[in-house]
C-alpha cells in the first residue's frame, strides 16, 4: 500500500464568472502542486465565464460544464436556467467519476455549485472557500455539506450552515504582490519613492465614476503634500479620461508606450496597469472599488484606503467588505452615490496632511493581511483529503 506522501493526490476545483473566484482557485492549486508536484489538478468552469481563459493560461487542464446564473426575479429565463442547473449537475457527476478526486474544492460563483453538489453526493470531502464578508449564495448552500469552509473574514461564519467548521484563512494572493519593493516599483512608473504616491484604480475595466471623481479632484491636489499620482482608467476609458484631464486643467501628453503623464512629472494616467503588484508596493493610499481579491491585496501590503463600493453587485457585498475594512481602522468609505469630486479631494487631502493617520491606517490594513492565505486553505484541503 502506498503511503500518503508517495500516494498520487487528485485535486478537483471549481470556481468562476469573475476573476475574484478565479484567481484564488488558481492560487490554490498553485500552493498544492508546490507541496504534490506529481498531483492530478482539474478545473472545471463554465463555458462563457474568465475562466475559460485564466485557467488554460495559468497551465491546468480545464474542463467545462452547461450552467448559468439565477436571475433574482422570476422570469421565462428562471426556467432555462434550471434545466441548465440539472444538466450541469449531471455533467457534474459524471466528471467526479470519471477523475476521482482526493477531495473537491469550491472558490464561489455558480457553476461552483453543481460541481461541489455532484462531488458530496458521491461521498468525496468538499472544502470551499469564501472572499467576502457576506458569502454568496452558492457556498452559503454548500456549507451544509462542505468539510471545511475557509473564510476570509470572522463575520462570514455567522452566515454559514455549519459555523463550526469553517476555519478563518484569508484570501489567496499571488505571490508576486510580496516580492515587489517600493523603490524599483516607484522608478518602473518614473517616479520619486521618496515623495507619497497615490493610487486610483476601478478594476480590470476601470470605472467612470472613479476616474471622473479622481480626476477632478486633481487640480486642488497637485503640488500639494509633494505628492504623486497614478490613475488606470480602464483601456475603453482612456481617451475620454485624457480629454477630461485637459478640460480640468492639467496639462499632460500621452507618451511613446501610451501613457499620460503631466507636465510637471507628478501625475501619470494610464489605460491599465499590467504590473499591479508593483503599484501597490509603492503606493501610500488607494482608491478603488472593494472587491475581495483587492482588500486582500491591499491588506498584504498593508496600504491605506478610500474604498467606493461598486453599488451594483449581489447582496451589496462590496459595501460590506468596505465597512468591516473601515470598522477596523484599514479605510475609508465613500459611498457611489456620494462619490463628488469636491468629497473624494478633501480625503486624499486630508490624508495627506495628516502622515500620523495615514501610517495608523497602513498599519491597520497590514494587521489584516494573510499573505499564508493559500498556504492556510491548502492545509484544510490537504487534511480534507486524508
Amino acid at each position: 500500500m502506498k503511503s500518503e506522501k508517495s500516494a498520487q493526490k487528485r485535486f478537483l476545483l471549481a470556481g468562476g464568472g469573475t476573476g475574484g473566484h478565479i484567481y484564488p482557485a488558481i492560487s490554490i492549486a498553485r500552493e498544492l502542486l508546490s507541496r504534490y508536484p506529481d498531483a492530478n489538478i482539474l478545473f472545471v468552469g463554465g463555458k462563457r465565464g474568465l475562466e475559460g481563459d485564466l485557467v488554460p493560461k495559468a497551465g491546468f487542464e480545464f474542463q467545462t460544464i452547461t450552467v448559468s446564473g439565477f436571475e433574482r426575479r422570476l422570469s421565462l429565463d428562471t426556467f432555462a436556467t434550471a434545466g441548465r442547473a440539472v444538466a450541469g449537475l449531471f455533467q457534474s457527476i459524471a466528471i467526479v467519476r470519471k477523475f476521482r478526486p482526493s477531495v473537491a474544492v469550491g472558490t464561489g460563483g455558480y457553476v461552483s455549485g453543481p460541481v461541489m453538489l455532484a462531488a458530496a453526493m458521491l461521498g468525496v470531502p468538499v472544502v470551499i472557500h469564501e472572499q467576502n464578508v457576506v458569502p454568496g449564495a452558492t457556498n452559503r448552500l454548500l456549507s451544509r455539506w462542505a468539510k471545511t469552509v475557509a473564510v476570509s473574514w470572522e463575520e462570514s461564519k455567522q452566515y454559514l450552515a455549519r459555523p463550526e467548521r469553517s476555519v478563518l484563512t484569508g484570501n489567496p494572493i499571488r505571490p508576486e504582490i510580496m516580492s515587489a519593493q517600493r523603490e524599483e516599483s516607484a522608478a518602473s512608473f518614473g517616479l520619486d519613492p521618496r515623495r507619497p504616491i497615490v493610487l486610483a484604480f476601478g478594476g480590470s475595466q476601470g470605472a467612470r465614476r472613479v476616474n471622473t471623481a479622481f480626476i477632478r479632484a486633481l487640480p486642488s491636489l497637485s503640488g500639494k503634500h509633494d505628492a504623486q499620482f497614478i490613475l488606470a482608467t480602464g483601456s475603453d476609458k482612456f481617451e475620454e479620461s485624457m480629454t477630461l484631464a485637459a478640460e480640468s486643467g492639467i496639462r499632460a501628453s500621452i507618451s511613446s508606450d501610451g501613457i499620460g503623464r503631466s507636465d510637471r512629472g507628478d501625475i501619470i494616467i494610464m489605460p491599465y496597469i499590467y504590473n499591479m503588484p508593483q503599484a501597490l508596493a509603492c503606493a501610500d493610499l488607494a482608491i478603488c472599488r472593494a472587491g475581495a481579491i483587492t482588500l486582500a491585496e491591499l491588506a498584504a501590503r498593508g496600504v491605506a484606503a478610500v474604498l467606493v463600493p461598486h453599488p451594483h453587485v449581489p447582496d451589496n457585498v462590496q459595501e460590506k467588505n468596505a465597512r468591516a475594512m473601515e470598522a477596523r481602522g484599514a479605510a475609508r468609505v465613500i459611498l457611489d452615490s456620494e462619490l463628488e469630486p469636491e468629497v473624494l479631494g478633501r480625503e486624499i487631502d486630508s490624508l495627506l496632511s495628516s502622515r500620523p493617520v495615514l501610517a495608523s491606517m497602513s498599519r491597520a490594513s497590514r494587521n489584516l493581511g494573510r499573505p499564508d492565505a493559500a498556504a492556510r486553505v491548502a492545509d484544510c484541503v490537504v487534511k480534507a483529503a486524508r
